[in-house]
């Protein structure tokens, strides 16, 4: 019997490291298993007939809100040419509306619903053992003739009994995902998780085993997919003391962080940290307290806000901030607001905007019309608008998000863009959404994958808006900073095509 584990990459890194898991714990079994994963810019008829022409016996397709359509219209094909191959989904995006995934789906066998191991690994020893004691299995959706019937979700896995699951993957020398944790303590209306959301996690001893792999192999990256990696401040401090007392001064380690829990101790401890060896990513969300309030959020804004100041005046610990666009009752204005502050506090480190989704199994979704919500039908669902957000409106913080992102997503420009709102005394968020509508009316979104045309845009752009300042020296001055921010970003090469080409 042959399985084959599958997926298309997408945004939602998670989806990788899942599949890793699965394959673990199936590996022992008495059945070929080969796992693929194919990329976002595969053509669906390659994709399709790589997978139709293996002899599988059974294809699961691990989906998220950003690769479902595509998996669908991929597994669709494959079961019109492989009547007899099972066709089993698994992942987040269908382990919420199961019963009207599978009978909107009819060419879906099966489905795996929450933390997928144990579920599969009991649905496959079911097949081989040919018992197909179903109903037995918590966790499974499945076809009963004519009936779809969906079996209550799993208990919660218990981490410590998860192979780790590069003992059969090398980690390679990029970035590599990793959990210590699952479960999660930020409820937050707009997050997607289970009814059963307990912490669970592995303990200190294994978790610094299976780092000190990472950093024999040196690795370039460990993300950590934890959610709140500080959720314990105590177990999050011997982690950390760990990974800096350890230091191979190539790794470097990435965590989402509850900015408002961290602590003076874990502070002094970061101040120990090789430079970049740390990246935190702290959301702020917003700093409206009826925003944070309608959410579920309750964290002190000021003491995050301190924190943040904290992290960032000490220098060594990369901080990436991200805000929501899109919240329960939050305006235009009051999103600025929020904006402007996590952009004052950055100082030159990476900006996100981050526009809310209306994740299946979420508790915004089931108040969609509460908040007056009108959102995509199909994954990832986006907003369209709210009860305080017209489309035009969330269309331009859409604009403003990938504008944000361009310039300051990475940490680039990070000279350029305070000089512009010192000279100007523009706020942030009205800078990116000038330059925004700027680059909207000059046809400009397409030729911005480059640094090099970021540079000259940002440049034009100033051009205009510095006519009103009736002062040239500020301008030329601006024109030298970001030529010394775009030599920062590029190669000495690609700075020399510049120069020969010009601003133009």
């Amino acid at each position: 019997m042959k399985l084959l584990l599958t997926t298309i990459e997408s945004d939602e890194v998670r989806t990788d490291l899942a599949l890793k898991y699965l394959y673990c714990v199936l590996a022992d079994s008495p059945m070929e298993i080969r796992l693929k994963s194919f990329g976002r810019s595969d053509l669906y008829t390659d994709i399709f007939e790589e997978i139709a022409s293996g002899q599988h016996n059974i294809v699961y397709f691990h989906a998220d809100r950003f690769n479902e359509g595509k998996l669908r219209h991929v597994a669709e094909m494959v079961k019109k040419a492989v009547p007899t191959v099972a066709i089993v989904f698994g992942g987040p995006e269908v382990s919420f509306e199961t019963r009207r995934f599978m009978k909107e789906n009819l060419f879906v066998d099966y489905v795996v619903r929450g933390e997928g191991e144990r579920v599969m690994f009991s649905f496959i020893k079911s097949l081989l053992s040919y018992e197909f004691d179903y109903e037995n299995i918590p966790g499974l959706a499945y076809r009963d003739n004519e009936q779809v019937v969906v079996n209550p979700y799993d208990a919660p896995v218990d981490m410590e009994a998860l192979p780790f699951p590069y003992d059969k993957f090398e980690a390679g020398k990029g970035t590599v995902y990793y959990e210590t944790i699952r479960g999660t303590s930020d409820r937050t209306v707009y997050s997607q998780y289970l009814p059963d959301a307990r912490v669970r996690s592995i303990g200190l001893g294994r978790v610094c085993t299976e780092l000190r792999y990472f950093l024999a192999s040196e690795v370039d990256r460990v993300v950590f997919l934890d959610s709140f990696f500080n959720y314990n401040s105590e177990r999050a401090y011997r982690i950390l003391e760990y990974i800096i007392n350890n230091d191979n001064g190539v790794t470097g380690f990435e965590f989402n962080v509850n900015g408002d829990d961290l602590d003076e101790e874990t502070m002094r401890l970061l101040a120990e940290a090789r430079d970049g060896q740390i990246t935190f990513n702290i959301d702020i969300a917003s700093v409206n307290p009826e925003v944070l309030a309608a959410i579920g959020r309750g964290e002190n804004i000021y003491r995050l806000m301190y924190n943040i100041t904290k992290l960032l005046q000490a220098g060594n610990v990369r901080t990436e901030i991200h805000v929501k666009a899109g919240l329960p009752l939050e305006t235009e204005a009051m999103f600025s607001r929020s904006f402007n502050k996590a952009f004052g506090m950055a100082e030159g480190m990476p900006v996100h905007i981050e526009p809310v989704f209306m994740s299946k199994g979420s508790a915004l979704r089931q108040e969609a019309d509460r908040y007056g919500y009108v959102y995509a039908s199909h994954a990832p669902y986006e907003v369209i608008s709210t009860g305080h957000l017209t489309a035009a409106e969330m269309l331009r913080l859409r604009g403003v998000a990938r504008t944000v992102e361009s310039y300051v997503g990475d940490g680039g420009f990070k000279n350029s863009l305070p000089r512009i709102l010192n000279d100007t005394g523009l706020k942030p968020y009205e800078l990116f959404r000038g330059l925004t509508s700027y680059i909207m009316r000059s046809e400009l979104s397409g030729k911005l994958n480059r640094k090099e045309n970021l540079a000259r845009t940002l440049y034009k752009y100033c051009c205009g808006l510095y006519d009103e300042l009736a002062d040239p020296v500020k301008l030329d001055i601006l024109k030298d900073v970001i030529y010394t921010d775009l030599a920062e970003l590029v190669s000495e090469d690609a700075m020399r095509k510049f120069d020969k080409k010009g601003w133009d």
